[in-house]
């Protein structure tokens, strides 16, 4: 049983890595958007 758990934990501990991952590398595209400033705030 001891077995069992340890490659059960060793599992989840593997899809929880690529979970993580694969998250971070997505949100690094919303950090490159920029959206255009608005004209209101634009120094004159």
């Amino acid at each position: 049983m001891k077995f069992f758990k340890k490659h059960l934990f060793s599992l989840i501990a593997v899809v929880a890595t690529l979970v993580a991952t694969s998250v971070a590398s997505s949100a690094c595209w919303w950090f490159v958007y920029q959206p255009e400033e608005p004209k209101c705030l634009r120094d004159k």
